[in-house]
């Protein structure tokens, strides 16, 4: 009997860059923005052009995330990165956060 995995995604919080910094030769280098591990996930694409109301304007979600309830709440406009892998390498999808909702046994977000 095969083994079904309810969360096999990871989600992670991708942290804003910080400012550029100068190096001693007066060279202005990049930061890169960091990833923060927040909970396991499953990652289903929308295809149906389901639109979600937010803050007055219509947006058209392109994924919904289910996560369990342990989940920390991400917050609304939150750039997060779905990844098949625990090191965000193998990239599933990249995108704001539309709308979380932590429901009574699970929660869920919108991309």
């Amino acid at each position: 009997m095969a083994f079904v995995n309810q969360y096999p995604h990871f989600l992670f919080l991708v942290q804003p860059s910080e400012e550029s910094t100068q190096n001693e030769d007066g060279d202005f280098q990049e930061s890169t923005p960091g990833m923060t591990f927040l909970s396991m996930c499953r990652e289903e694409t929308d295809g149906r052009g389901t639109e979600i109301q937010v803050g007055g304007n219509m947006h058209k979600i392109t994924s919904l995330i289910q996560l369990p309830k342990t989940c920390p709440k991400v917050e609304l406009g939150a750039k997060v990165v779905v990844a098949n892998d625990a090191e965000g390498a193998d990239v599933r999808i990249t995108g704001v956060c539309l709308r979380f909702d932590p429901s009574q046994l699970h929660s869920r977000l919108w991309l």
